[in-house]
């Protein structure tokens, strides 16, 4: 294990980040700060020969580092320029705007849209000319809605351009469980996006703006190595290659990205410590064979890792293997030993003090967490099992250790980031141990012949093509057996986002295992992890017995999570789809997965209009499904085809409502369905007028003493039969409002028959129908009625007891 007093550098990492996070949550006075860290370093220097004051002095570095962090963390975290892009408010209206700035990096372009990180510069709103600054992601997008042919501007790293357009804050988490796309962005100081409709609002002013370094060494090698890629390899295997090479992946599609994370593989696409590893080895081998010197040697070799961090776009992995790479080279100059836990130390400081954000970034922490565990746990394994292997003398020795090490290698890793890949991906790859034994060594070979295929086209194309056929034939496969790997039945399990204390729990195990010194250790250490175990499952376990509604933010649609007292599902409706978005796939599913579902008792559909059922048939293909109830309606659409054709396949159970049904299997739970008749949707499954809303389901849960209406769509024809024929029956404590506030629904006779404490209105943001209606909003609050809505607040959360109600505040 680590002796502390030889590893000064990750012992101050750690202080750092310690201080790091602390700066993180809690601002404090600057020029105060500023004053108390000049004043302990100089009380260090006045003590620094004095051998009595040992321990002080160490304090003091250690006070001294902390309060660096924290006051690094507030700067990073809470000053910005006074000219930022972050303090411009967001435009509402499309195309009145203007931004001039120049393209940092390369273009991405499909056919419907080009994107690119442009520095911005000056901001035209209206009569307003402002001078700004900071990284701003634009998106200029194809305009769909117009009849002349207009081609895609040519866009290049370091234009000068002048776009039309509008100005937003990046989508920020919209439901539990979802990707932070908002925070992940503002973690790389981007705090805007400028969207831009039509090609036409797009215009170049001047080229060649980026500084030299950037605009004709690492640009051009960039351009240089993706067109030599792309000549040669298309479609997966073109956009894996290229996250192999070169970190670029915006072309990785995102049903590859999924069967990567599905099968656990995913780190190969980050440019990582074995292309460090290659260069320093190929470039080695190269100058020996020059008869260059070792110091010379050496300094052409860091240069070209530092061309490598910037080419690759300077990711963390990327960074950290480069700083560990140049510290082992420097240590064999100097002939001195390489200490590991210094030399990642020492990397995670370089980092974090040129940038402290850099610390909650996923990609710093993967990388860091996986190094350090494949170290020590795979020490471990080298120790109890690869050593006894070595001193075999049976046939197939070297083949067997191999596949051995692959195997540790990749259960070290496995072991030391499960917690951290749960938190981001909610998933734990089962096959992920097998698949890394295949992927990882066929992954080294492409990156390999990737780095020769391109190298080499730079004296005979003819070379180059060879070796890419070749390694076309071995990126097929490897992707070939990711999918397949993915696609097996157990490959992965969901697992529920864990919370601090789980993780935290976890690494106490982990490190209590691996301090085991002998054998007479094995059963106290045992004990002890195991009641770890307990403590924390104790803590974990809600005995609250609640009930909780999720109202899903769906944009402009709707979607209801009723999770039970007693562990049921039920699903009301279930969001909208378009040909680009799907609400199963990309919102509900991510929810009730964040949540560890993996079935849902009964889904809903209120209706069958596309923004309530959008996403059905994405979760009745992959969750299992207890029952589909709906009104009966019968429409002719693909969506609902599908759906028919799901349902008869997987033999789900359907039920046809209708008022007066009652389901009441639940403890303390009851359903009673108040709508429609077979007036309003007959056997047939036609509904009155053709009007689909007013065939919706509409009822009532209740939960102990707690009441909440559901309807739907329902219209005014359907709530005042609801309002003649129920009466004070409904009554309830909050009302989901029918048809996303709509001036056609929440009529008069219902709201003073309904009477609810809260109401909650699911709809988009600037949705095109303009809901909720100003008028439906008035007549809620002017019967005291407390709203809440989906497109301000994003998904609404209430949890009860059966008496009181709670809105949770889970952001």
């Amino acid at each position: 294990m680590v002796r502390w007093e030889c590893v000064p550098a990750l012992k101050f990492a750690l202080i750092l980040t310690a201080g790091i996070i602390t700066g993180s949550a809690i601002y404090v006075n600057l020029l105060a700060t500023i004053s108390v860290l000049v004043i302990i370093s100089i009380c260090i220097l006045i003590i620094k020969n004095k051998t009595y004051f040992d321990l002080t002095k160490f304090l003091l570095i250690c006070l001294l580092i902390f309060l660096f962090g924290m006051l690094k963390s507030n700067i990073d975290f809470f000053i910005t320029p006074d000219n930022s892009i972050k303090n411009i408010q967001s435009t509402q209206s499309k195309n009145n705007s203007k931004l001039i700035g120049v393209i940092s990096d390369i273009p991405d372009q499909d056919p419907a849209r080009i994107r690119f990180m442009l520095c911005a510069e000056i901001l035209i709103k209206g009569s307003d000319t402002i001078q700004v600054s900071g990284d701003v992601i634009a998106e200029v997008r194809k305009n769909m809605f117009t009849k002349e042919k207009v081609m895609p501007p040519r866009l290049n790293a370091g234009d000068r351009i002048i776009l039309k357009g509008k100005l937003s804050d990046p989508g920020s988490v919209r439901n539990p469980g979802e990707f932070d796309y908002k925070k992940y962005l503002e973690l790389h100081n981007v705090y805007k996006i400028f969207y831009v409709t039509g090609y036409e609002n797009a215009e170049v002013i001047s080229s060649e703006n980026l500084n030299f370094f950037y605009q004709h060494i690492i640009i051009p090698a960039k351009l240089f190595s993706l067109s030599n890629i792309d000549k040669y390899q298309t479609g997966d295997e073109a956009s894996f290659l290229k996250g192999l090479v070169t970190g670029e992946r915006s072309d990785i599609s995102q049903e590859m990205k999924t069967a990567f994370v599905d099968a656990g593989v995913m780190h190969l696409i980050a440019v990582s410590g074995l292309n460090v590893a290659y260069i320093i080895i190929s470039l080695t081998l190269l100058l020996s064979l020059l008869r260059i010197n070792l110091i010379p040697r050496t300094i052409i070799i860091v240069i070209f890792l530092i061309f490598y961090c910037f080419y690759t776009g300077s990711t963390a992995s990327i960074v950290r293997a480069s700083i560990m790479g140049i510290l082992v080279l420097t240590a064999f100059c100097i002939e001195r030993r390489v200490n590991f836990f210094n030399s990642i130390g020492a990397a995670s400081l370089l980092i974090l003090i040129y940038d402290s954000k850099q610390l909650f970034d996923p990609g710093f922490i993967l990388s860091f967490s996986a190094t350090i565990s494949m170290v020590i746990i795979f020490t471990k394994f080298d120790e109890h099992i690869l050593t006894k292997l070595r001193d075999w003398n049976s046939r197939g020795k070297k083949i067997t250790l191999a596949v051995t090490v692959l195997l540790f290698t990749s259960l070290s890793a496995q072991i030391g980031t499960v917690p951290i890949t749960i938190a981001y991906f909610g998933k734990l790859s089962v096959i992920s141990i097998v698949a890394n034994i295949v992927a990882v060594p066929l992954a080294n070979l492409s990156l390999a012949l990737g780095f020769f295929q391109i190298i080499t086209a730079a004296f005979s194309e003819y070379i180059s093509s060879v070796i890419s056929e070749v390694n076309n034939i071995l990126l097929a496969f490897q992707i070939g057996f990711i999918k397949w790997s993915a696609s097996l039945e157990y490959s992965y399990v969901n697992i529920a986002k864990i919370n601090f204390l789980s993780m935290s729990g976890y690494y106490a195990v982990v490190i209590i295992l691996l301090t085991i010194r002998n054998k007479d250790q094995i059963f106290s250490r045992a004990i002890i992890g195991m009641l770890t175990v307990l403590c924390i499952h104790v803590f974990n376990i809600d005995t609250e017995n609640k009930l909780r509604v999720t109202f899903i933010d769906v944009g402009q649609g709707d979607c209801a999570v009723i999770q039970t007292p007693d562990n049921r599902v039920i699903l009301v409706d279930c969001g909208r789809m378009s040909y680009s978005f799907d609400s199963g796939e990309r919102t509900i599913a991510p929810f009730l997965r964040s949540n560890g579902i993996t079935a849902i008792d009964m889904i809903i559909l209120t209706h069958l209009h596309n923004d309530h059922t959008g996403g059905v048939n994405y979760l009745l293909e992959n969750f299992t499904v207890g029952t589909l109830i709906t009104s009966g309606q019968k429409i002719v659409s693909p969506l609902t085809d599908k759906m028919d054709s799901i349902v008869q396949i997987k033999g789900i159970p359907e039920k046809v409502i209708r008022a007066g049904d009652l389901i009441d299997d639940m403890e303390n739970l009851r359903m009673y369905f108040l709508f429609p008749t077979g007036k309003f949707v007959n056997e047939s499954g036609y509904t009155v007028d053709n009007n689909l809303n007013n065939g919706s389901v509409a009822f009532i849960l209740k939960y102990r003493e707690l009441e909440i209406f559901f309807g739907g769509d329902i219209e005014e024809e359907g709530e005042k039969f609801l309002a003649e024929n129920y009466s004070d029956f409904l009554k309830t404590d909050v009302l989901k409002v029918s048809h996303h506030g709509s001036i056609t629904s929440t009529s008069i006779p219902f709201i003073i028959k309904n009477k609810p404490a809260y109401a909650v209105i699911s709809c988009g943001m600037f949705n095109k129908f303009n809901h909720p209606s100003s008028i439906i909003l008035n007549r809620l609050k002017n019967t005291g009625t407390t709203i809440y809505r989906t497109d301000l607040e994003a998904a609404v959360v209430l949890e009860s007891d059966g008496k009181e109600i709670e809105f949770v505040d889970w952001k």
